[in-house]
């Protein structure tokens, strides 16, 4: 089940990506736009995006905002039930150091969300994408662990000392 859980946390990891890279364009063209208001001129062009100006950069916020607590709320249960079921010593760091992580953004993200338009999503961009990053590299390195119990806790190939460790876990 956590080896599932883990793979499903790859996978959300880069659509979290490409989903906030998408609301960050948004976000940045809506705030443009309504700096601007070039919405009375026609300049002979089609609008290239495909979102529809006429809501603010503070809608596309909060929607974004919202799409974000999705994954966090995944990315915390994935961390606790890898901290339940998985007994190595590394999984059980990672869990504990992705739930601080996920906690962090978690309020951030409440914090985007309750803001009414004081911090947009496009400023805290760049944040999500370090996270989105570290939830991957914490996924791979949970689901190695994750295949490795479910083995039976057998030593791996290049062994610490005669104890059954593997190298992460020493």
């Amino acid at each position: 089940m956590n080896k599932a859980f883990y793979i499903i946390g790859i996978v959300f990891s880069v659509i979290f990506l490409i989903l906030g890279a998408y609301y960050a364009e948004e976000v940045q063209s809506a705030k443009w736009d309504s700096i601007f208001n070039y919405s009375g001129y026609d300049y002979g062009y089609t609008n290239y995006s495909s979102y529809s100006y006429s809501s603010s950069y503070k809608d596309l916020s909060v929607e974004a905002s919202l799409w974000s607590l999705v994954f966090f709320l995944f990315f915390i249960a994935s961390d606790l039930l890898g901290l339940i079921k998985i007994k190595t010593r590394t999984a059980k760091v990672i869990s504990i150091i992705g739930l601080s992580f996920s906690g962090i953004f978690l309020l951030w993200n409440f914090a985007v969300l309750f803001s009414d338009g004081g911090i947009s999503f496009d400023e805290v961009y760049p944040g999500w994408l370090l996270y989105c990053l570290i939830m991957l590299a914490f996924s791979i390195i949970g689901l190695i662990q994750s295949v490795r119990f479910s083995r039976g806790g057998r030593p791996s190939p290049v062994a610490v000392n005669s104890e059954n460790k593997d190298l992460l876990d020493s």
